[in-house]
C-alpha cells in the first residue's frame, strides 16, 4: 500500500505528465477503447458503404442528418466514433428486418438503450440500434406488475411508479436506462429490500439472433432467462421491453449523516469503518450507501441510508453518535425519497471502476482511500470523484441469475469526471494509480454494469465468477455464429 506522502507526490507528477502529453495520447489505447475514430469520416462515402435495403430508412439517422453529430455520442463524451447509420426503429418488426439486414452483409452493430456505459460498449463504427422509442411503461397494478420498454430511463420509472406509491428496484441515477441496468444486474436503493432489478424481471421481449421474436420467461427459455438477468447485456439478442414484478412502497424514511463542514481524514476513517460494522447488522427494510465525494476541490463523507415503511431511520444511533454527525432524516412518500437519493453527474468527460465485495475492507484499505481524497483537496484536482460504498446482502442473497457473487457484503464504485477533453490523461491516470493500488487488497470481482475495458485479464471471471462456463454454453446455444458481440460480451466455445 502507498504512502499518504507518495500518493500526493504522485497527483502531483501526474498533473505536469498530463500537460505535456502529445494530442496522438488522447487517441490512445488508454483514452479511447476504440482505438483511432472511425478511418473515414467522409459522410457520403459512410453513407455509400450501407446496404442499399438500409438507405432512406425514415427511422434512420444518416451522416448528412443534422443531428447526426450529436446523437453519435453517448452520456460519456470521451469517444467520438463516426458509425455509418444510426437506426432508431419504433416496433419489433423493423428492429428484426435491421438485424436481419445486417447479419446478411456480416455488418458490426452495438445495440444501444440508454448509451450511459462508462466505455463504447454501445457505440460502433459500424452502425448502432438504437432503442429510444421503446417508451412504453405500462403498470397493471391490480396484478402488481409492469411492462417498460427499453428505451425507458429509470428516472421516468421512478416517477410513473411512485405516483401510483409502486416502485421497482432501480439505480441511483435517474438518466439511466433501465434495459442496461436490468440486464447487468441493477443495484441500487431498495436492493436489499427487493433484490436487484433483475430479481423482479417476469418475461422478456427479446428478438434473436435469427430475427425472431421471443417472450423468454423462467418457464419458456429457463436458460437464456437466467443468463438475460446480470448477463444480458449485448450478448444475447436483442431486448425490446420487460415485464417486471412491482412492490407497493407509499411510504420510506431518508437519512442523511455528515460529519464537519471541512475534510478530517482520521474521522472519514472512523465513518467508514463504522460504516461496515454497522452495515452488516442492518435488516433487509434499510438500504444503505457510504459516500466519499470531492466536488469543486473540497473532499467530504456523508452516509445515506433509505428504510422501506412508516417509521424513520434511527437505527444509526447507536453506532453513529460518539462521532457526533449533523443528521438529517425525512419520513415521506418513496417517490420523494428516491429523488432525494438521486445522482446525475453534469460533466461530460468519465472513467468508472468497481469492486463487489465479499467481506468489509480492511483498515489499510480504509487509510489509502481516506489519504487519496485528502491528497485531492491538496493538490487541488480539477476533476470530481465519487467514490461509494454501498451494503449487499438481504433480498440479493435469495436471487437466482447470472449476477454474481451474490452473497457479496457489498461493492464500492469509484466514478471520475471532468469537463475538458485535455484532462483526459490525467483524470485517467489518477483513477487507474488509485484502483491499481488497492485492487488485489479489496477483490477480484467487479459489477459487469460498470464496464471498465482496463480489465484486460481474466474479465469474464471478474464480471461473471463462477458463472462463465455456464455462459459460453447458454451463448454458444441462441447465438452461434456471435452475432452480438463488443469488447467484453460473452464469448462463444472456442473463442475464449
Amino acid at each position: 500500500m502507498v504512502t499518504k506522502s507518495s500518493l500526493k507526490i504522485a497527483l502531483l507528477g501526474s498533473l505536469f505528465v498530463g500537460v505535456i502529453l502529445s494530442p496522438l495520447h488522447l487517441l490512445s489505447d488508454t483514452s479511447n477503447p476504440l482505438g483511432p475514430v472511425s478511418p473515414d469520416q467522409n459522410a457520403e462515402k459512410l453513407f455509400q458503404s450501407i446496404p442499399a435495403e438500409l438507405q432512406n430508412l425514415d427511422y434512420a439517422i444518416y451522416t448528412s442528418n443534422k443531428n447526426y453529430d450529436t446523437e453519435r455520442f453517448n452520456f460519456n463524451k470521451r469517444f467520438n466514433v463516426f458509425p455509418h447509420a444510426i437506426f432508431t426503429p419504433t416496433n419489433a418488426q423493423e428492429v428484426a428486418f435491421v438485424l436481419k439486414s445486417l447479419k446478411k452483409n456480416k455488418l458490426d452493430f452495438a445495440i444501444r438503450s440508454g448509451g450511459h456505459c462508462y466505455e463504447p460498449a454501445s457505440l460502433s463504427t459500424g452502425f448502432i440500434i438504437d432503442l429510444r422509442n421503446f417508451k412504453t411503461i405500462q403498470p397493471d397494478v391490480k396484478n402488481e406488475e409492469v411492462y417498460i420498454g427499453a428505451g425507458v430511463e429509470s428516472g421516468a420509472v421512478i416517477e410513473a411508479l411512485g405516483k401510483l406509491d409502486y416502485a421497482i428496484p432501480t439505480g441511483t441515477c435517474p438518466s439511466v436506462g433501465i434495459a442496461g441496468l436490468a440486464l447487468g444486474g441493477g443495484i441500487g436503493p431498495l436492493v436489499r429490500s427487493f433484490g436487484l432489478t433483475c430479481d423482479s424481471i417476469k418475461s422478456i421481449s427479446f428478438i434473436n439472433a435469427n430475427g425472431e421474436l421471443m417472450e423468454v420467461t423462467e418457464k419458456s427459455h429457463p436458460d437464456l432467462f437466467w443468463a438475460l438477468r446480470g448477463a444480458g447485456n449485448g450478448s444475447f439478442g436483442i431486448v425490446l421491453g420487460f415485464t417486471f414484478k412491482m412492490y407497493a412502497v407509499p411510504k420510506a424514511s431518508y437519512l442523511e449523516l455528515t460529519f464537519g463542514d471541512s475534510w478530517d481524514t482520521k474521522v472519514s476513517a472512523k465513518v467508514l469503518k463504522t460504516w461496515q460494522t454497522w452495515a452488516e447488522t442492518l435488516p433487509e427494510s434499510i438500504n444503505t450507501q457510504l459516500q466519499l465525494r470531492y466536488v469543486n476541490g473540497k473532499s467530504f463523507i456523508k452516509v445515506v441510508a433509505l428504510k422501506v415503511g412508516p417509521d424513520k431511520c434511527t437505527e444509526w444511533e447507536k453506532a453513529f453518535s460518539e462521532l457526533k454527525p449533523d443528521v438529517k432524516t425525512y419520513g415521506e412518500r418513496y417517490l420523494d425519497t428516491a429523488l432525494r437519493w438521486a445522482q446525475t453527474p453534469t460533466q461530460p468527460f468519465q472513467k468508472g471502476k468497481s469492486k463487489i465485495l465479499m467481506k468489509p475492507i480492511t483498515y489499510d484499505v480504509i487509510e489509502t482511500a481516506v489519504n487519496y481524497f485528502e491528497n485531492l483537496e491538496e493538490t487541488e484536482q480539477k476533476f470530481d470523484v465519487a467514490y461509494d460504498f454501498e451494503a449487499l446482502g438481504g433480498a440479493v442473497v435469495k436471487g437466482d441469475s447470472a449476477f454474481y457473487p451474490r452473497k457479496a457484503f457489498g461493492w464500492w464504485h469509484m466514478e471520475f469526471y471532468w469537463d475538458d477533453e485535455v484532462e483526459s490523461p490525467h483524470s485517467l491516470w489518477c483513477i487507474n494509480e488509485f484502483f491499481t493500488d488497492i485492487n488485489f487488497h479489496t477483490s477480484k470481482y467487479s459489477y459487469a454494469n460498470n464496464v471498465d475495458y482496463d480489465l484486460t485479464k481474466n474479465w469474464l471471471e471478474a464480471y461473471y465468477g463462477d458463472n462463465v462456463n455456464r455462459l459460453i454454453e447458454i451463448k454458444t446455444k441462441y447465438d452461434p455464429e456471435n452475432i452480438f458481440h463488443w469488447r467484453q460480451s460473452i464469448p462463444t466455445k472456442g473463442m475464449r
